[in-house]
């Protein structure tokens, strides 16, 4: 599918299914909206397989289509997918190269947490040549700089602005019931950010809760005690939706 005719289409679908969702969570100050992919199935089965075969693309078209909502304040929603199917359920032990970049989900128990901080996800550069403003993505763990202008200068530009984002990370291991025999458990990291990391969000992953992720399988580069990169790659999961398998009692919210 073309990417405006995903547009178009998951527009149809949030109008039909969930506009009034959005429009309670924009009111509320939530900058998410959770959808079921059971729903979405029965709407348009293509826009299923373009979300779980390309993700990341499928997502950006997705939250770009809110945008032609006539709300306020509509900008960076993130579109949040609960309930994939069975076929992409995933044990930690069973993760391989195959799956980077595939929509997938799992299960495990919380080892480890990290404390919220602020990420920077992009950033803009001035040439003191010629003026031009260069924008660079900040996709690794290293902050990332231009390395030449258009005009043919290299070396140091001026940092003009940066986006940052809450960011976390948590480390998963499987759950005793996925482990044969005296097998050792399993350990994966995930990436939380946004709204993941809301003060709600941050009860369900205290270390020893076992929690249901959804999300996309990503390499990670191994930096060299030399400064080099490594030809090994480690694997963490970008997380798109987290949700306790059991509930503590003390998270549910009570309604009128």
């Amino acid at each position: 599918m073309e990417v405006n005719e995903i547009i178009s289409k998951f527009q149809e679908f949030v109008e039909i299914n969930y506009q009034k969702d959005l429009f309670k969570n924009i009111k509320e100050g939530k900058r998410f909206l959770v959808i079921e992919f059971n729903e979405l199935a029965k709407f348009n089965i293509e826009l299923c397989d373009e979300l779980l075969e390309k993700p990341e693309e499928t997502l950006k078209a997705f939250e770009l289509s809110l945008n032609n909502f006539d709300i306020e304040d509509v900008k960076d929603v993130k579109i949040r997918v609960k309930n994939l199917p069975q076929e992409h359920y995933i044990l930690i032990k069973n993760i391989r190269s195959k799956d980077i970049g595939k929509f997938i989900w799992t299960e495990g128990v919380v080892r480890q947490k990290s404390d919220v901080r602020p990420q920077v996800t992009s950033a803009r550069f001035e040439c003191p040549s010629c003026g031009n403003i260069i924008p660079v993505l900040q996709l690794d763990k290293k902050f990332k700089e231009p390395s030449r202008c258009g005009c043919g200068r290299k070396g140091k530009f001026r940092l003009l602005s940066k986006e940052l984002v809450d960011a976390q990370g948590l480390v998963l291991e499987e759950a005793t019931k996925d482990l044969e025999g005296g097998a050792q458990p399993k350990r994966m990291n995930v990436f939380l950010q946004n709204d993941l990391v809301s003060p709600m969000s941050e009860r369900k992953t205290n270390p020893g809760n076992q929690v249901r992720i959804s999300g996309v399988i990503k390499e990670v580069p191994i930096i060299l005690r030399t400064g080099g990169q490594s030809t090994k790659f480690d694997l963490m999961i970008e997380t798109n939706y987290i949700e306790a398998v059991e509930e503590d009692y003390s998270n549910i919210l009570i309604s009128d």
